[in-house]
């Protein structure tokens, strides 16, 4: 006796056989995208902790990152020799076919070695230390030693901000030392019992005194509200024309997930 098979046996057979044939296919992996940022020493922590971030969900994008200060970042990119440029202070004169996006807040802490822990500082009396009007701690109720000021080289955006918030067009005393990025700051100032030099509040760890400025420290909160007066946004800088993911990453900064993790070291923008 011959038996038919049902409709529904056949078109149940070939659907397995079609989810089996399917399962063998070959899926082609997104192409690898390397992207670089230069910029900003200030910014280079917030900016790998980001791009960390971002290549945990995307791994096809890897990112180099570089210091070099704020206008070696924005002169790259206007130049397309990098992607994505730091800066920590926003430079006057932004070509047209780039954006410029903040993505945190900082404040720009003024140090001390922690030998020497003044109560306070005026943006007045900073001026006058950093001009070299001031030679000597004990004039300002320190201890009796020389001031020996810190300052960055030119090109970084932590020495444009500090010259525009509180040097109000004097220069800096040409005696200053001056350092190349914001940990040799650091690390100098915790080794040098005279010292003064001003920084990122992003790097300021236990080896340093942080001064108050007009009474106020730079917690996030202070930097947050803009109470504290050397306060200043980093940001991004990225071409029209560039790579897309260039773009998806300085979103994903200004998203919920990407501004919690500036929340744990900056203060937000958003």
């Amino acid at each position: 006796m011959t038996h038919r098979a049902q409709p529904w046996i056949i078109g149940g057979c070939l659907l397995v056989l079609s989810l089996v044939s399917g399962c063998g296919a070959t899926v082609t992996p997104p192409t690898p995208v390397f992207l670089t940022m230069a910029g900003s020493t200030s910014m280079e922590p917030l900016l790998t902790e980001l791009a960390s971030a971002y290549s945990a969900q995307h791994a096809h994008v890897a990112f180099d990152i570089q210091g070099g200060g704020s206008q070696l970042g924005l002169d790259l990119v206007n130049d397309g020799q990098a992607d994505i440029g730091l800066v920590s202070w926003p430079p006057p004169n932004l070509p047209d076919d780039l954006r410029l996006v903040p993505i945190a807040r900082d404040g720009i802490a003024i140090i001390l070695n922690p030998q020497n822990r003044l109560a306070g500082l005026s943006l007045l009396v900073l001026r006058d230390i950093f001009s070299g009007q001031l030679l000597d701690w004990r004039e300002i109720d320190g201890p009796p030693r020389p001031i020996q000021v810190i300052s960055r080289e030119d090109g970084s955006g932590t020495r444009a901000a500090f010259e525009a918030i509180v040097m109000a067009g004097q220069p800096v005393t040409p005696t200053a030392i001056v350092l190349p990025s914001s940990r040799a700051v650091v690390d100098f100032v915790a080794q040098t019992p005279n010292a003064i030099a001003y920084v990122s509040s992003g790097f300021v760890g236990d080896d340093v005194y942080v001064v108050p400025i007009e009474g106020v420290r730079p917690t996030l909160d202070d930097i947050n509200g803009r109470s504290y007066p050397l306060t200043r946004d980093l940001a991004v800088i990225t071409s029209q024309q560039g790579h897309p993911e260039a773009g998806r990453l300085v979103d994903f900064g200004l998203s919920p997930a990407g501004q919690a993790i500036v929340g744990q070291g900056w203060a937000r923008v958003r």
